[in-house]
Formats: structure tokens, sequence, C-alpha cells
């Protein structure tokens, strides 16, 4: 681990495991800071004090990130007065249970961000006026289904039975942001998304400037949800949309995956297709940096990668999960793993994965390896 402690423009190195000593270059009174010589596969973590020495104190998170070369920039939020900054530099590329030790004492910290874990009961509308504008977790959530946050820490919520997208700032309150709180189908047309009747939303994409995708999966369309609050219908899938979840939209809107049941599908504009239908139960989606799909099968217990752009489009491969029901042995590859009911994939910057397994209650950490940990535990049976 690296560390550096700052106050403005007046840096103190602390101390440097090895490699070259990290630095903060830059930190004004905007809150601008840069940094060189952090680890070109590891992770950055910005904490701030009021005072440091004897009784140095308490250190805040101020912000974390994985970190792809040695240089790198954030803002940060000043208070009033001084303020002491202290960087602190992991390794994680190392594909050893040292890099994912580096990693869960980074991130692995839990934290609720909404919902105060009452209800959950499927097909049950918790929703009540009075959770509008108040702090996200004195809110009953109704079976979110898929949250994604924008590139300022907007957290954006399908809330499938309350027929809804919420939305967490960062000051932690929650706000509808689009739905009646009511099932319909609201109009295609462009218009307050909050007077827009959806029905069993179950699938998000959001882009970073805060541009919502939505699947409103029992209207059988795809929505967009604009900063300013209005929402348009995409497209219509004449067919329906078969209980799905995943989603996937191209910032220019001219190509868009989406799960529906069994089948993995894809829209152009005026033309949609199947890719793929041998699918058990499709999770989440996400398009990887070569265009091809990561695709869960929490009904297979197993992720693929499907082909969208060489010479197999719409075969698929699987590369993690035995297809078994078996407990995660911890430092062992993820493909010869038993993934209960993965309902979850997601890239990280460094090149692992995070899993979320519906039925196995865990979050997992696939390393560059391939090796898997046990990132976050809970219970099994659905919870």
């Amino acid at each position: 681990m690296k560390q550096l402690f700052c106050l403005f423009s007046v840096c103190l190195l602390v101390s440097a495991a090895y490699g070259a000593d990290i630095g903060i270059s830059t930190w004004n009174r905007t809150g601008a800071l840069t940094w060189t010589n952090a680890f070109s596969n590891g992770v950055c973590t910005v904490e701030s004090a009021a005072i440091i020495g004897t009784s140095a104190g308490p250190w805040q998170v101020q912000q974390i990130f994985f970190t792809t070369n040695t240089t790198g920039q954030a803002s940060l939020v000043l208070s009033p007065s001084n303020t002491f900054v202290r960087l602190l530099a992991v390794d994680v590329s190392t594909n050893t249970p040292q890099g994912y030790t580096n990693l869960l004492q980074s991130y692995g910290l839990l934290e609720t961000v909404a919902g105060k874990g009452i209800g959950g009961i499927d097909g049950t509308n918790y929703w009540r006026a009075s959770y509008e504008g108040g702090y996200a977790t004195n809110a009953a959530l109704s079976r979110p289904h898929f949250a994604m946050a924008d590139d300022v820490g907007n957290i954006f919520i399908v809330d499938k039975d309350s027929h809804s997208v919420l939305k967490v700032t960062p000051d932690g309150r929650i706000h509808t942001v689009a739905g009646s709180h009511l099932p319909g189908d609201g109009t295609n047309a462009s218009t307050i998304a909050t007077n827009v009747a959806l029905n069993s939303p179950n699938g998000l994409w959001v882009r970073g400037d805060g541009t919502a995708y939505v699947l409103d999966t029992g209207n059988g369309k795809v929505r967009r949800l604009d900063t300013n609050g209005m929402m348009t219908t995409l497209f219509t899938v004449s067919s329906g949309i078969n209980g799905g979840r995943g989603l996937w939209v191209k910032d220019d809107e001219s190509l868009v995956y989406f799960c529906s049941g069994t089948d993995l599908r894809k829209r152009v504009p005026g033309d949609v297709t199947t890719l793929n239908n041998n699918f058990i139960d499709l999770g989440n989606i996400v398009v990887n940096a070569a265009g091809d799909i990561l695709a869960t099968d929490r009904g297979d217990n197993k992720i693929y990668l499907v082909d969208a752009t060489g010479g197999n489009v719409g075969g698929r491969t699987k590369i993690f999960g035995n297809g078994t029901t078996n407990s995660v042995i911890e430092g062992t590859q993820a493909k010869t793993n038993g993934l209960y009911g993965v309902r979850g994939v997601w890239p990280v910057p460094t090149g692992g994965y995070l899993l979320a397994l519906h039925e196995g209650s865990q979050v997992l950490y696939v390393d560059a390896a391939g090796l898997v940990y046990v990132f976050v535990d809970g219970t099994d049976g659905n919870t």
C-alpha cells in the first residue's frame, strides 16, 4: 500500500510499500485532485480528516477508484475549513489471495443505500407518498430488480411492483423519476415521466450523463428517460417481453440488446431479432469492450459469452459456472464452481468481474486470472 497526505498544495509522503512513491500532483481550492505513480492495476482511495498527528482523524472515505494507469484525477467536495487528504493505493493485479485482500480492504464495507428491509412479497406495492424526497433507507421498496448509477452518483432503481423508476441522489434522498406507482400503459409520446404509467418495469440501463432506459416488461416496451425528466418510448416489441431483466443500449441508440424469458434479443431501428433462445432464465447482460455480450443464466447457474460481432453471431460459450448449486471454493477457477442462481455480472476496470448469486445470496469477485472469491456473503435460499 502507498499513502500520501496533503493539505491543499502542501504534501507529505508518509509511507510507500514498494515501487515509485505515489504523489499528489495538484489539489486546488475547487477540489480538483490529481496524482501520479499509482498502481496500473489497482485501487486508489481518497480519505480526508480535519487534523493529523497524534490525534489524527477520523479519516473519512471521500472517493474510491479503480486505477488502470499510474496517473488519475478526482473532484472532491471541500469543507469550509482546512482539510487534510490521504491517498491510499493498493495493487490488485497479483491474481493471488493478496490481490483479493487488497480489493476487499478497499471496497469491503457494505452499506445500505435504499430500502428498509420490509415486505418482499411479490406482486405487492409498498410505496407510500410519504417516502417521496425522504431518506432512501426509510423507504420500503417493492421487489426492485436492477439498480445502476450515473457518473455523478445518482442511483436509478427499477422498482418492479411499485411500477416506477426511483432515483437515490448523492445526499441519500429518494425520488420518483418515472411511473405513477400504478400499473398501466402510458403514452409513447414525449411526456413528463412521472405521468407515464409503467407495468412491472424489470430492467434498466443508465448512461453516464443520467439518461436512463427502462425495460417496461408488462407493456413490451423500452422507454427512454431523458435528463430533463421527459419520457419517450424508444420501441415496442410486438411479441411482448416475457419476464426480461437484461437491457443494454448503445449511446447513440443504434443498437439495443434485451432479454425476454429464454431469449436474448437484438434491436436495430426498425427490426427486432433473436440472437439466442437457448437460455433457461436470463438475468442481466453487459457488453464487453469487443462488442460481445456477457449474459447470466440464473436457471442454468452459468455465465455465457455470446458472440455479437464475429463469425458465429448468436453462438455462446460458457465462461463461468459448472451448472451446479454447490458452494463456492475460494481461490479456484470460477469456471469450475457452482454459481447458485447467478443473476448479475459486471466487469471491473482492472480485468475482473463481480457476480451476483440470487439463491446463493452472495456477491463474488472473479479476478483477471479467473479465480473466484466471496466478496459479500449472505444466507442461502433466495434472499
